[in-house]
Formats: C-alpha cells, structure tokens, sequence
C-alpha cells in the first residue's frame, strides 16, 4: 500500500528528531508549508521534492511514498550502474579515449536532463540547454568513433 508524500515527511522529520521550524528553515520553506505538506492539503513542486531527497538522502519515489526502499539520493557512479562500467571499459580497451569521454558526456547530459529539478519558470530554458549538450556529445562521439579521413587516405 503506497503512503502519503506528507507522512513519508513527517515520517523522516520525526525520526531525525527535527522539528517543522528547523526542518522548514533547512529546506528554505515556511513552517505553515511544512505543515500542510505533512497533513496532505498541499502538494509539492519538484524543486522541494529534489531538495528534500537530497536533504534526507532518500530517493524521491520513498519520499513520494511509491517504493518502501529508502534507497539513496546520489548521482550514480559507475559503480552504481554495472552497464555504465562496461561500456567505459570497452572504450578504455579499444584505446579510443575521445569515445570514452564523448560517450560519458552524452550519459552525463542525458543523466542531468532525467535527474534535474525543473520549475515551470525555467523549464523550456532547461530542456533547450540540456538538448544542446547532448546534441554536442552526441557530435563528438560520432566524430571520435569515426574512421579519420586522414587515414583513409593513406591506405
């Protein structure tokens, strides 16, 4: 059964032993917000989401009550991804450095366009700048894992 956002807050502020003023001067909220965050007559946007998944080092779909895994709130590593760990050692075995930092900045753009908080202010904003990283990573793993044309010519 998925609990509520407000009394997974509740929940986490609780056992940290914080109070809603300390809490809600911590998340750069008012303590009436908190409140009604925590009883369920409002709901949150994803700025306060990401902060409080960041402040209580839990992922979003605990705090959002859909997982009962607390999990961690942290920027995966290669470690963390065993395909992101492959592939970088593929690259790094075919001595093409060029493909290996283009295909990690493609992942890393595509990471941030996934795992960014967006307000409605600047949403357009982010998506056309995250969009242009990653046309730009994608341009430069294409041309690193080109054939150069110099050699071509020598053959």
């Amino acid at each position: 059964m998925e609990r509520s956002f407000g009394s997974v807050l509740a929940e986490l502020r609780r056992e940290r032993k914080l109070s809603q003023r300390k809490l809600s001067a911590d998340l750069n909220i008012s303590q009436a917000l908190l409140s009604h965050y925590e009883n369920g007559s409002r709901e949150p946007g994803l700025a306060f989401v990401k902060r409080a998944c960041t402040y209580f080092g839990v992922s979003a779909d605990f705090l959002l009550g859909i997982s009962p895994e607390k999990g961690e709130h942290s920027a995966h590593t290669k470690q963390e991804l065993p395909w992101l760990k492959e592939l970088s050692q593929l690259l790094e075995e075919g001595g093409n450095m060029a493909a290996k930092d283009a295909a990690e900045a493609y992942l890393e753009a595509g990471a941030k366009r996934l795992c960014g908080y967006i307000t409605k202010k600047d949403e357009v904003a982010f998506f056309a700048h995250t969009t242009w990283e990653m046309a730009e990573a994608e341009l430069s793993l294409l041309h690193a894992l080109s054939p150069d044309e110099n050699n071509k010519n020598k053959a």
